[in-house]
């Protein structure tokens, strides 16, 4: 059985999982957050907040696969034969991890493909939304961890956000607020833990693992 070793917060919509098996980076957003050693990033959205350290992450681990949906691969053509191309309700393996994928609607560019992930080690589940202003249909199981945007505009804003999240079946998952730009990470969990103060909310450091998820 794989184990977690530690996700850590890399920054906007970036996060780094460690197992005892494999590294997997999620959206890295510039070159530093992609100068990690691992064997998979994920990209939700092409979006260069969300790919920014995809080049350097491919050039360091020559043998680390892309995963992305068509847009995404259409940005890294050149790292053909390190990428799988991926679509909403899909699976993809990668040694014990197992990635499932839903579309969820981006904010404010409505053309752009948002792909969110379930990522499934053993039997501990973190899922990230991307960039979604709805979460219809998501998380498609339960999950230990759920990142989620705050921002409002490209993604969701912290009321819709909560209701998503008081929505959910219990328990409810760990949630850790991402991509909130001017909105207050403090402020949501506050008021997330003032609507349920059985709920265990992060706030994430950027370059700091996260404490107390498991």
């Amino acid at each position: 059985m794989p184990e977690i070793h530690r996700i850590t917060y890399l920054g906007q919509s970036g996060f780094y999982i460690e197992t005892s098996e494999s590294q997997l980076l999620i959206d890295p957003s510039n070159k530093k957050s992609g100068d990690l050693e691992g064997d998979l990033v994920y990209c939700t959205h092409n979006h260069f907040d969300h790919i920014g350290g995809v080049k350097t992450f491919l050039n360091r681990n020559s043998n680390a696969i892309l995963v992305g949906n068509e847009q995404v691969a259409r940005k890294f053509s050149r790292f053909g034969e390190q990428m799988k191309i991926v679509s909403d309700g899909e699976t993809y393996e990668h040694k014990s991890c197992s990635l499932s994928f839903t579309k969820l609607e981006h904010g404010f560019l409505k053309g752009t493909y948002n792909l969110a992930v379930e990522v499934h080690i053993g039997d501990f589940t973190f899922a990230h939304c991307g960039d979604a202003v709805s979460f219809t249909g998501f998380p498609t199981s339960t999950v230990d961890v759920l990142a989620i945007p705050i921002s409002g505009a490209f993604a969701a804003n912290p009321k819709k956000a909560l209701d998503m999240i008081l929505n959910l079946p219990d328990p409810l998952p760990t949630i850790v607020p991402m991509h909130w730009l001017l909105r207050s990470p403090e402020g949501f969990c506050q008021t997330l833990l003032n609507a349920r103060p059985d709920v265990n909310c992060i706030i994430p450091a950027t370059g700091e693992p996260l404490k107390g998820f498991v």
